[in-house]
């Protein structure tokens, strides 16, 4: 699958009536939740990257890690345009709070790329990448379901669509550059079990306080993570994902978005 960068600008009305329609509050929160995350995560995904070019000797792999920082510098913009209009309709307090967490986040990433090594990030990436494009697939694997494509598919549903897609169209990159550069199965284990363990909790605390702003309980479900199967295929020797079986609704979805333009 080659790896493309689409230049796309999704158009969210100021309402952004799509993002809480009430069906599933708690999934709609977690959903908010992780899209607050992206405009701190891809900028450190980026850096990594960028600082990891000039050790990668295979010139196809370092042409996919150039696309896949260009696909990531999409995501970030598209996420951060509509998580501003998102806290711009919350109370001040919870937006607020939602802030002061995303700073601490935004922090960890500065520091993780100022005194931790190269394969300490490579290896953070590549436990979130893995952890995205498990979750990228069973969300395909659902929709191609009978009635599994949500009833309203508006600009929120879009974005999501295609980063989910571009998480699978990217998957093997993360992967391939820590095997070539490190290669370390065990490192590989622990280490992506390390960052999957600290995006998760930022996660869990910025679903608490939407979940809050919404006048709802702010008990958080335990994760089912651990019950994806494809997930905990990534933790097996043999993995590669290169390997997994992608659902024909991938192309369908970046079909869609092939050109340069505004989505809405």
């Amino acid at each position: 699958m080659t790896i493309t960068v689409r230049r796309v600008k999704f158009e969210f009305p100021d309402d952004v009536d799509d993002v809480f329609p009430g069906d599933d509050p708690v999934g709609e929160c977690a959903r908010v939740a992780f899209s607050l995350t992206l405009p701190h995560l891809e900028p450190y995904l980026i850096r990594v990257y960028r600082s990891a070019l000039g050790q990668i000797t295979d010139d196809r792999l370092k042409a996919d890690v150039e696309a896949f920082i260009g696909q990531e510098a999409q995501h970030h913009r598209n996420h951060s345009r509509v998580n501003d209009i998102i806290k711009g309709r919350l109370e001040s307090t919870f937006a607020a709070k939602l802030q002061s967490i995303e700073d601490e986040l935004e922090a960890d990433y500065r520091r993780f790329t100022d005194t931790k090594s190269l394969r300490y990030n490579l290896v953070y990436a590549e436990g979130f990448e893995a952890m995205t494009c498990a979750w990228a697939l069973t969300v395909f694997e659902l929709a191609a379901e009978p009635g599994g494509m949500p009833a309203r598919f508006g600009p929120w549903q879009q974005l999501w669509a295609w980063h989910s897609a571009e998480e699978i169209e990217h998957r093997t990159v993360a992967f391939e550059v820590y095997e070539q550069l490190y290669g370390k199965y065990p490192y590989r284990v622990a280490g992506s079990l390390r960052s999957q363990r600290h995006f998760l909790r930022y996660i869990d605390r910025l679903q608490k306080v939407l979940l809050a702003a919404n006048g709802l309980p702010t008990r958080t479900p335990v994760s089912q993570l651990v019950r994806n199967s494809r997930y905990r295929r990534t933790f097996l020797p043999g993995y590669h994902p290169r390997d997994l079986t992608i659902s024909p609704l991938v192309e369908v979805v970046l079909s869609q978005f092939r050109s340069s333009g505004d989505h809405s």
